[in-house]
Parts: C-alpha cells; structure tokens; sequence
C-alpha cells in the first residue's frame, strides 16, 4: 500500500516530462492453453532466475495470456506453470536477451495419477525471442569471445550488419543514443562520433557488461532520443554464489607486424598497452541482496604522428616538408623564445592513462519489487591526438603568396604529404566520467506493474599539451600558397574544456487487460552544457614563408580570441540547459494467436532554461532566411520548440503459430539528439562573452611582430580585451553563428519489412529492408553570403563564381554561418542474414547489407566555420546539393563464428573470427584553391571528357618544369586508374561518390582454459591470444589499407579570357636513391598502401583467473 502512494506522488510529480530510451530488463510473455487449445485462465506462472534465486510470478488472464516483464536479463531461468487439475509443466534453460521478449505457449495437460508434472528444456520448447525491429543482442558469450584489444563497446556493436564504423544505417553516429542500466552515456557534446564519453575509451569495463543491443528501428514508443541507432547495454549482477575474476592484458610493438606488402616498416615505434583488472560479485543476504563490483586499470602508449620530414627519419608517410627546414625552425624558437616545440622526427609515443570502477547492489525486497543501485567512476588521461588538421581560428580570410583568393581553412593538414608539425603541438584530454542510477520495478498486481528508474550523470572534457605548456599557434606557407610548417599549441587547445551534467527520471506503468498491454510513460531529463572554447587564446599568426617567419617579417594573419569579462580570462561562452520531457502511451494488442499488433503515440518536447547572453548589433542586421526574406535573427534566443508528436505503428505475425516463420514490420517518427556543440557555437562565437579578433589588413600587419605573449597586441583589438562591453557591441570580424527560430532536432520517418525464418538446430534466416527518411535535417548556410555574381566554365557545366572578395557579403566582411532545417536526405537498406544459436560449442553468423544514403551535408566537425566549410559542393558553399553520406558502406559483408571443445576433463579451447568485408571509405573529389571565391576550398571536381577539355599552365616546382603537355598525360592516367573518376567523365564529381577499395577485415582470438572443481567451486586459469588484422600475418600483401594520395588533383591558377579555370596538377615528392636526394612527379595513382602499422597485423596476450 506504501508504494502504491509514492507511485501515485512520483506520477504527479512528473508530469512534465520527456521519455528517452530505456531499456535495461527483458520479459517472458506467453499463452496458457488446455489439450483442446482453450485459453487457460487463472494458471499461476513462476520464473525463477536459478543463479540468483529471483522470483517472479504472475497469473494468465482469461485469454490464456501472461506477460513476466522487468526480469533480469541472461538466466538461466526456470519458468512453472500450474493450474488445479491439470499437470503442472516447467521449462529449463531459458535465457533472456535485453530488451526482447521471450513468447512461449505451453498447453497443459489434465493431471493423473503417473502424471502430475511435466518438464522440458527450452531448446526443445517452440518458443522464439521476439525481435521487434533490426536489433541485434551481443551476450555474455560472445563479449567473451570475439576477437577484441581495445576492450570497447565498439569493438561489439560491428556485429550488427548495418554498422559502418560507429554509424549506422548510413547515418551519423552522433545521432545515436546509447544508455547503460537506463544512464545517458552518450557522447552528447558530440566533438567525434564515438558513442561513449571519455575519449574512445569504455568509461565501464567490458568485464562489466552482461549484454549489450543495437536497434536501428525499435517500434516501442518507450524507446526514443535517436536517429541513428538505440544502443542499450546491461551491466553484470551479483548472485546465490560468489564468483570473481582477476585478468592482465598487454601488447607492444614487438606484437606488431612490420611487413606492408614488400615495404619493411624497420624499427617500429614504441607503443604499449597493459590493462589489469578484477571482478567478484555474489551474495550479501541469499535470495535476498547482492553485489557485484569491478575495477580496471590501463596505461599504455600509442605512436604519434604518422608523418616525418624529407631527408629526416621516423615511419609513416613522407613529407615534403625537409627536416632542414624543421630543424631551422626548431633552433630559431628554442633560442630567440625558450621554448621546446617538440620533436619532428622520430617522433615518440603518446603515452597515458586511465582507471574505471563500478560497484553495484541488487536487491529483492519481495515477490513483486526489485531495486537496483549503481555507481560508476571513470577518469582517463590516455586521450590523446593529433593536432587540428586545418582550421584556422576566427574564420581566416586573409590572403598569402602564390594563392589565388582568401585562405578560409589551410589547403593542406598540418600533417600531411605537403607540411610537417612539431610534436608538442599535439594535445590531449583529460575525461571525467560519473554516473549514479538507482532502478525500481514493482508489480502492484497481475494487471498491473511498474519501472521508477533515476540517473545522475557527470562528464568533464579538459583539453591537455604534452609538455603542459601553451604558445602561439604558427602555421607557415612556402611562399606557393600551401602550408608547410606549423608549431606552437594546437589553435584550439587553450581554454578549452566542457562540463555535461545529466540527471533524468522516468517512470513506465504497464497494464495488462485481456488482449491488450497498455504502456504509458513519463519522465525528465536536465542538461546542463558548460563550454569554454577559445580558438585562438594562444594567439595565431600565419606566414607567407619560412624566411619571413625567420627574419621576423610581419605575418600575413594574425588571430586572438579574449575574454570581454572583466577577472575572467576564460569563461564558459556557452552555458545551455534544456529540460526534455515528453508522454507517451501505447497499446499492445494480441489480435489472434498469432498476430500482435502495436500502436502507440509519443510527445516530446526541449525546454531551454535560460537564453544566452546575445549581440545586439549582430541581431540588428537584415540577413536572408532559408526562403529568401530578410529577417533579423537573434543570439539572444534560443530557437523556439513546439511539442513533437511521434506516432508509430508495428506487427508481428507469426504465420504458421509455431514461430517457425515470422513477419513483422512497422513505421512511425523518431526524433532524437544531436551534437550539442552545434548550438553552443552561437553563444560562444556572438562576441560579447569572448571575442575571436583578426588582423588581414597589412597596413596592419606591418607593425606585428611575432611575440609569445598572447596579450601583446591587444591594443589593436575593439572591444578591448577584459573589460565588459559599454555601449554598442561589436560585430565579430571573422564570424559568428546564428540559429534559426525555427530550428528542430533531428527527426525522421522510418519503415521496416522483415521475415525471420527458425530452422532447426538453432538456424534463422532474416531478410529485412528499412527505409529512412529525413523529415528535419540539419544544415549550415552563411546568411551573409550574396548569390554569385558570375560564372565559369567547364565542360557542358555553368557553373557559379564571386568576382570579389568582399563584396560578396550583405553586410562587411564577415560569415553569418546559420543552423537550419531541410528535409532532404533519406537512407535504405537491405539486410540479408543467417545465425546459428549457441550449441555443441558453436555459434555464428553471415550477413550481407547493401546501403544507400543520401544527405546534404555530413556536418563532420563541431565548429560553425567547419560545419560550413568542409561540405563539397558543386555550386557555392550555400547550394542544398544531395550526395552520398559520408558514413555509408554502400555494400558490406560480415561473419563471425565461435567454436568451443572441452577435453581431457580440465582442458578447453575457444576459436572465435570476426570477418568484415567493404569499402574502406567514400571520397569527394576537390579542386585546390577557392575556384568560385565563396570563402571555402572545398569545390568538386569536374572530371574532364579528354584530354582536350584539359586546361593546364606550365608550372615549375623543385627545378623541375611540368607542361601542360605532360600534365595532361599524368592527368588522363590519374583518371584511368580510378574506378569513379573512369566512368564518370564529362560530370562533375559527386561529394562523398568514390570509394576506396574493397577491405577485408579479418580478426581471431584462440581462448584456452585450465579448469578444476574444488568442492563446488570451479577454477578456470585462461590464456588469451587475440590478432587483429589476422590475414596479414598470414601473407604481408593482406589486410593492407589503402589511402589517397590527394583528394585535390587540380590546383586552381586563373580563369582564360573564355571563363574556364586553368589548373596544374599535383606533384609527389620521389626519391630514387633511399631518400637521399627528392625530385617532384606528377601524379598518377589515386591511392597508395597506408605504410604503418595500421595495415599490419597486431596481438595481445592476456591471463585471467577465474572462480
């Protein structure tokens, strides 16, 4: 009675509130017949969870149906049904998989004197676990047996066909939702599309999780906050015994083949990786209370940059950067500075840390409520990355020798085959993950029940240097337009740290009434986002040249971001908190025996608590909507935010009522998440909390020298730094961010039709297609940018150009870069797959899925000027173009197997593979230079019929002269040995339409355990041996990656008198006599062998105890 007030309290309580998805429990559903298929109602049924003794009973309704739900996932379970007259019947060894029902009928027999119960195992039961869309569950067994180093969810999550990487059916892996126990562990700021916070590492053990679920398509309105995929995970609990485990883990270099094709790697770097760590759960009070705790440790070093200088050693790729013009740098900023830049070849590790602990407590407080706690706690310095390949902070625009148009972004990564950085211009991070969670489902009676659950999460991102020091950012050009040389601290790494705190509560009440099942749900969810993001707090300067970087010339850019706080030198520029609620009902109606059908409605929606500090001049100005009108949009606002409705529908047919052969299907709205970081670019770029300053003018510039401290040149800066704003703000000067009013998160329509067909001996076959289309994508447009006043020419394409630099804009000189909304954009696939359960020590499974995905933009950075700029485009930078999504596998094949044999009576050995098979990436084709002057570099390509649509200038480079002769016959190969460019000529080339080569992905573990039984205790010793990259340390020629050798084959020069764009094409440095000497080459190959380690084989050992 006591809990039924506090439910009553909780659910007004709750009211305003926003459901996301939670999935932590499964459930037994079924139907009680007698002998002559006649409901039986009234039959009492009882699971027992046998390793933990949990009981949970319920009582069939007058259809004969009976549903079990909030049960602990894994098993094995007893499951009794009994009923006055008729032989009780128990079925063993049934085994729950998270978030699918398990359906079993069971007729009942009348009872007689010989027989009074009957008992069968599962496996010979017609029972089937009831998939509700395209999931895929990874158990205990397979996270203990396939091949994995890095010990991640990710590494579990390629088992579901639709995967490519961490994205999922073509779309965005930031689009994902991934809950533990029911805790927010997304990566909600959304700086990489890793679905976890901590930086690529498992803020939980793998020797934690029990199972893990991905589901692209899940009809259940309870399940929401996604796009992309629903990723839910359980962790492990205690039971009726005690068992524990004590493991160590390790790999180096000498477990790294060295062999890429014929090419000899040598002496590889030093990297390492050691992991040790323990598990022990078990009985407080039998039957009653228990818990489980975990701890891990790992420290380890991993190579640093791939890249080393012409003439200089190290492994990787070579640059044209020499190491002469390294080691000048080197001597001349260690001298006239005192600081350390870092090594440039032979570059040493990254090497770092980190540690995770879980602790948790199960407790059965009777027949009808369970409770569950749990903390966890994770902090990880073992973050760390190559600095940012070419942003340049507060939106560039400046112009240097040898280059056509303004510099939005450096042409080249600042490692790359053209230009070289310096080591301790590298960063790193460091993560603090907490989450607290307390879980309580209850039957109130055999109509109704109940799941109270209640998380706490807290994340930290600190960005770090390796020598814990800060200097200006220097990027230095070659005086031909292309950067050569940078140093100094990452543009983007002083002042940068973010603070993500999540607490939800929820609440789901079930009821059960005849045929239907009836859901509703409410709950809430509090986010606080705290980012403090300074590009450029280190100051940045950009040179035309080496010797005028060395003789101390004025820069040809010079950028710093300040506080306008007075005692605030860094703040938080963005301080975002939302409150997302929703409600949401549905009913589950078994229409016959063997059709369900399940329609339900949900709405959500975001509250922003508290609007951002805005620009009033930047609100002011008259800028262009999406539709053309000019309006005044606000920093001052958030975007406005109706109630989302969602309604969905879905079946289930089982059509020969034995669940041999099953169709399902469905569709309905999903709207989810997406990166945070994508509205705080408005707050933290509107130049009233902090202001991103540059210089471009040289009457300027002239006076600049280069100086160290970052306040030097603040006297040149309006408003002035570290007092707080008076009178009229002012208008960045190189961009800001705006958002549209109107603006909505992510949601789609999606539909899916699939057939599982159950053979024998635990075969099924499922061949399923889904169908995805975009209602509200997400879009960055410059609202200041002007349509083009002119065009060029190229091929039977008339295409658009800016003729001036500046007046291209409606208002200065400056980038309005606008969040918007289109609903362009959709993904397919097809899915065809068999699987074979575990049994006589086998399991497997072989799928093939072909993709198809379109979008208007892969928003693939979390910077405003990025999300912008790096979006290939055949028009300007303002055209809504379809193309490929650039997270599609257009075909993909996956397999993975598992055999394990017992013998010699203390003896066994596991064989497990992992096969993945499809393209190793997509590429857009780009032309070098701004060619239409719309502020960014990335245009596609046109792909010229023949040679006489080619339209080159005599260029020399290295004391060699290439004309346009020989460029066009280096050009014409170029194309041939392309598969795209090949078949695609006279077009202009598709963002994201060429693929990389094939790749097959091939990995193994071989498991073997020493085992024993003392008393009723058994003690297993295992060695572990996992290879990733299996098929190169079988032949040296596999299982090697392949790159590109440039995406940009075109520099852009000038325009002819007839407006068609003069080229000359790339050059690669080669040398013939083992690097002692570089001359240039034209290019001919699209794609060369990724020479490092990446494309060899690597291996880790481990022992573990076990008891």
């Amino acid at each position: 009675m006591q809990l039924r007030k506090i439910f009553t309290i909780l659910i007004l309580f709750l009211l305003p509130a926003f459901a996301m998805a939670q999935v932590t429990t499964s459930t037994i559903t079924g139907k009680i017949s007698t002998p002559e298929g006649q409901p039986l109602g009234g039959a009492t049924v009882t699971a027992t969870h046998t390793p933990s003794g949990t009981v949970y009973k319920a009582i069939s309704n007058d259809k004969g149906l009976f549903t079990l739900p909030g049960l602990r996932i894994g098993g094995p379970y007893t499951v009794t049904v009994q009923y006055v007259g008729y032989a009780s019947q128990t079925i063993n060894d049934i085994n729950l998989r998270l978030g699918e029902p398990y359906d079993v009928s069971i007729t009942l027999a009348e009872a007689s004197s010989d027989m009074q119960t009957v008992t069968v195992s599962a496996t010979a039961k017609k029972a089937l676990v009831e998939k509700l869309g395209p999931t895929t569950v990874i158990g205990t067994r397979e996270l203990s047996t396939m091949p994995t180093i890095s010990r991640s969810i990710t590494d579990f999550t390629r088992l579901t066909p639709q995967a490519s990487g961490n994205n999922f059916g073509g779309r965005d892996g930031r689009y994902n939702n991934l809950k533990v126990d029911g805790v927010n562990l997304n990566n909600n700021f959304g700086l990489s599309n890793d679905p976890l916070p901590g930086g690529g590492r498992s803020p939980i053990s793998l020797d934690a999780f029990e199972q893990i679920s991905v589901a692209t398509t899940p009809f259940d309105v309870r399940q929401a906050g996604f796009t992309g995929a629903a990723i839910n995970a359980a962790t492990k609990s205690g039971t009726n015994e005690f068992h524990g485990t004590a493991y160590a883990f390790t790999t180096n270099q000498n477990f790294n083949g060295k062999k890429v094709g014929s090419y000899d790697l040598g002496d590889l770097a030093k990297n390492s990786n050691k992991i040790y760590g323990g598990s022990i759960g078990g009985p407080i009070i039998k039957n009653k209370l228990f818990f489980f705790v975990n701890g891990e440790y790992e420290k380890s070093s991993k190579p640093g940059p791939a890249y080393y200088p012409t003439g200089g050693n190290g492994t990787g790729t070579e640059s044209q950067t020499t190491v002469a013009d390294m080691q000048k740098v080197y001597d001349y900023v260690t001298t006239n500075f005192g600081y350390d830049p870092g090594s440039y070849q032979s570059t040493p590790p990254f090497a770092g840390h980190d540690w995770k602990i879980l602790a948790k407590i199960d407790w059965n407080i009777d027949v009808n409520n369970k409770l569950t706690l749990k903390y966890t706690n994770f902090n990880n310095q073992n973050d760390w990355n190559l600095l940012n390949g070419g942003s340049i902070p507060n939106g560039g625009g400046f112009t240097v020798t040898g280059r056509t148009g303004t510099v939005g972004s450096l042409p080249n990564s600042r490692y790359s085959n053209n230009s070289m950085a310096f080591f301790n211009s590298n960063y790193g991070f460091k993560h603090l993950v907490k989450t607290y969670s307390a879980e309580l489902n209850s039957r109130f009676s055999s109509k109704v029940s109940n799941q109270f659950l209640f998380t706490i999460t807290r994340n930290r991102d600190t960005r770090i240097t390796p020598n814990g020091q800060f200097f200006p950012t220097v990027d230095i050009f070659n005086g031909n337009g292309q950067n050569y040389i940078s140093l100094g601290t990452d543009p983007f790494t002083q002042n940068n740290d973010v603070i993500n705190n999540i607490t939800s509560v929820l609440d789901n009440l079930t009821i059960y009434a005849g045929k239907h099942t009836i859901t509703a749900g409410i709950s809430y969810e509090h986010q606080y986002l705290g980012n403090m993001f300074m590009p450029g707090a280190a100051s940045y300067y950009a040179y035309n040249s080496l010797d005028d970087f060395l003789n101390d010339a004025a820069p040809a850019y010079y950028a710093w971001t300040y506080s306008l706080l007075p005692g605030t030198p860094n703040p938080y520029s963005a301080n975002l908190k939302t409150g997302q609620w929703g409600l949401y009902v549905q009913d589950e109606i078994n229409v016959s025996n063997n059709f369900k059908l399940t329609a339900g409605i949900r709405a959500d929606k975001v509250n922003y608590l508290g609007n951002p500090i805005g620009n009033s001049s930047i609100d002011t100005l008259f800028l262009p909507n999406a539709n053309g009108d000019f309006v005044h949009y606000s920093t001052s606002k958030w975007p406005s935010s109706p109630v989302v409705f969602s309604p969905r529908v879905s079946f289930r047919w089982d059509v020969l009522h034995d669940h041999s052969l099953v169709v399902r299907g469905g569709t309905g709205l999903f709207t989810g998440r997406f990166p945070l970081v994508w509205l705080t670019n408005m707050p933290s770029n509107a130049g009233v909390v902090q202001f991103g300053g540059r210089i471009t003018d040289p009457n300027v510039l002239k006076n600049i020298k280069f100086n160290p401290d970052p306040t030097a040149y603040s006297n040149l800066f309006t408003p002035t730094p570290n007092q707080a704003l008076s009178g009229t703000p002012v208008i960045p000067t190189g961009y800001f961010a705006l958002i549209d009013k109107n603006f909505r998160f992510p949601m789609v329509w999606t539909s899916d039709l699939a057939v599982d067909k159950k053979f024998g001996n635990g075969f099924t076959a499922t061949v399923e297609a889904t169908f995805t289309k975009d209602l509200y994508a997400l879009f960055v447009r410059n609202s200041n940018l002007k349509p083009a006043d002119s065009v060029y020419y190229e091929g039977d394409y008339t295409r658009p150009r800016y003729t001036s630099s500046y007046n291209k804009y409606y208002n200065g000189g400056f980038s309005a870069y606008t969040l918007e909304n289109s609903s362009k954009g959709y993904s397919a696939t097809f899915t065809a797959q068999i699987s074979k359960s575990f049994s006589n020590g086998f399991y497997g499974s072989l799928a093939y899925v072909r993709t198809i995905a379109k979008s208007i933009t892969g928003l693939a950075s979390a910077q405003a000027n990025s999300l912008w700029t790096y979006n290939p485009t055949a028009g300007t930078g303002n055209s809504i173009e379809m193309g490929n999504s650039q997270y599609m596998t257009p075909h993909r094949v996956t397999a993975n197997a598992s055999y394990r044999m017992e013998y010699a009576k203390h003896l066994a050995s596991t064989f497990s593979l992992y096969y993945s098979g499809g393209a190793q990436g997509n590429i857009s084709y780009t032309v070098y230079n701004d060619i239409n002057n719309d502020g960014k570099s990335y245009d596609l390509m046109y792909i010229p019929k023949s040679q006489e649509e080619m339209n080159f200038a005599s260029y020399t480079t290295g004391g060699v002269t290439f004309t346009p002769a020989q460029q066009k016959e280096a050009f014409e190969e170029f194309i041939n040995n392309s598969p795209y460019l090949r078949s695609h000529r006279g077009q202009i080339a598709g963002r994201n339409a060429a693929f990389l080569p094939w790749y097959n992905q091939v990995d193994f573990t071989f498991l073997q355990d020493f085992f024993i039984k003392a008393g009723k205790t058994r003690h297993d010793l295992q060695f572990s041996l996992t290879i990733l990259n299996f098929a190169n340390l079988l032949n040296s020629k596999w299982g090697v990656y392949k790159s590109t050798v440039t995406t940009s084959p075109l520099t852009f020069k000038y325009f002819d008198a007839t407006g068609h764009p003069v080229y000359t094409l790339y050059t690669q440095s080669v040398s013939t006599d083992g690097g002692k000497t570089y001359t240039p080459r034209l290019i001919t190959q699209p794609y060369q062998d990724n020479r490092s380690i990446s494309s060899t084989w690597q291996m880790q050992l481990g022992l573990r105890y076990s008891f």
